[in-house]
This record gives structure tokens, C-alpha cells and sequence, in this order.
């Protein structure tokens, strides 16, 4: 009878060795299969810049020291949340489609049509931006991995870099803590996110699904509810915009 319950208990021993054994080398694949997807949509960045229709937007040192400074405030404010800090990359496309996205390692791309229809006051384009930077420090991506064909357009950076309504709720939830602490008005996304709404055909590649704007609308405004905040909309104060936005504006819409 001992020797039974011996041997039973050495089974049970050996099986629950092995299923924990199990589960860590599934964390382990998990973490690897993020770091590779990681790595890889990082990559993706060169690719897209080097494709035959993209027309990259060149703009003064000055511009990207302005951009740099931006970056900066909000990271450094938030280094708990952020972490180590990378130097940032910008890049401007010569495009009328209003878009915007980012890649891992601190890439972020806009193109020129936001910002002549959109981006007209500073804090505006610091809302996208902080969205942005939350997404590429964080690594806030959905595992759609995509075999590199060294062909990647603007469909399909997009949609490679598009999440979920559900996970950009808690990205514009982040996004106004991370714009607080960093001395922003952070109200200002709710009118980012209006805009979108008020005009969804134009971002329609940006969001896919374009009824998802009006529920990311709904859940923000519950969020900054929940924060004691009133979420009327308000005017963005364009006359708060510093010289140094105007000028990185003119640069970035110039016709050639």
C-alpha cells in the first residue's frame, strides 16, 4: 500500500514538474515571438521610406531639435512609465491622405496633409504625438507578423501598426496621464479624438472601422468623467502655438 501511494505521489510530482516546465517554455516563446515581432516591424520602417512612392519631406535642423525638445518633456516626465530613452526619429511624407503611425525603437511618421488639414494648433499635433510615443516605447502593437518583402506601402504599414478601439482607449487613457505629468493640457485628446469623428472618411485607413471612432469618443469621455474633468468639447487655442510649431508647419507643407 506505501509503495502505491509512493509511486502515485512520483507521478504526480513528475507530471507537475513537467507542466510547469511547460508553461515557462511557453513564456518563453511568447516573450521571443514579441521581441522578434518587435524587431521585425522596426525593420519595417527602412522598407517603407525606401518604396517608390513614398517622397520623403526634408526639414531644418532646427525643426527636429524642436520635435527632439517635445520628446524629451514627455519622456522625461514620465520615466517610470517610459523607461530608458532613445533618441527620437521623424519623418514627414508628401502626401494629402491624413495619417500618422509609428514603429518601434521611437519612429514616427505623419504626413503632410494631416497637418494642412488637421494639425492646426500645436497642442493638437503633442496629442498625436504622445499617442504615438506611448505605442512605440511600450511596444503597444498587435501581433500581425508579415513576411518582409521589401514592398511595404502605406495600406500596409497601416494596418500593420492599427490596434483595436479597445486597446486605443487605454492608449488615450495613458496618453492624457502621461500629458498631465508632463504640464500639458491633456483634455486636448478628447478634441483629437472629435476631430476624427467629425471627419471619419478621411481617416478611415487610419481606423478601419470607421463606427470605432464614436465608441473611442464614448469611452474617453467616461474616462475623463471618472477624472472630475468636464468633457465638453473646447476650442484648441491656436494662438497658444509657439514660432516654432508655425515654422516646423511651413516646412513640413511647402509645395517643392
Amino acid at each position: 500500500m506505501k509503495i502505491l501511494i509512493l509511486l502515485i505521489l512520483g507521478i504526480i510530482f513528475v507530471s507537475c514538474s513537467t507542466e510547469q516546465r511547460n508553461v515557462n517554455e511557453q513564456k518563453d516563446i511568447s516573450n521571443m515571438i514579441s521581441s522578434d515581432f518587435s524587431d521585425q516591424l522596426a525593420s519595417m520602417g527602412a522598407d517603407y521610406l525606401n518604396y517608390l512612392e513614398v517622397k520623403l519631406v526634408k526639414i531644418p535642423i532646427k525643426n527636429y531639435e524642436y520635435l527632439d525638445k517635445i520628446f524629451t518633456r514627455i519622456v522625461s516626465n514620465n520615466e517610470i512609465f517610459f523607461g530608458n530613452s532613445e533618441r527620437p526619429h521623424f519623418y514627414f511624407i508628401q502626401e494629402e491622405i491624413p495619417f500618422f503611425f509609428s514603429l518601434p525603437n521611437s519612429q514616427f511618421y505623419f504626413s503632410t496633409g494631416l497637418f494642412q488639414k488637421y494639425l492646426k494648433s500645436e497642442e493638437l499635433f503633442i496629442a498625436v504625438l504622445a499617442n504615438e510615443i506611448i505605442k512605440s516605447k511600450r511596444n503597444i502593437y498587435e501581433k500581425k507578423m508579415s513576411i518582409p518583402l521589401g514592398c511595404n506601402n502605406l495600406e500596409k504599414m497601416i494596418k500593420l501598426t492599427r490596434v483595436s478601439v479597445n486597446l486605443r482607449a487605454q492608449l488615450n487613457e495613458w496618453s492624457y496621464l502621461v500629458l498631465k505629468r508632463s504640464g500639458y493640457d491633456a483634455s486636448v485628446i478628447l478634441n483629437w479624438i472629435q476631430v476624427q469623428n467629425r471627419n471619419v472618411l478621411d481617416f478611415s485607413l487610419l481606423l478601419g472601422d470607421t463606427t470605432s471612432i464614436s465608441k473611442e469618443e464614448h469611452l474617453f469621455k467616461s474616462f475623463m468623467a471618472k477624472e472630475g474633468v468636464k468633457t465638453s468639447e473646447r476650442k484648441t487655442n491656436e494662438a497658444n502655438s509657439s514660432k516654432e510649431f508655425y515654422q516646423l508647419v511651413k516646412n513640413i507643407v511647402r509645395r517643392e
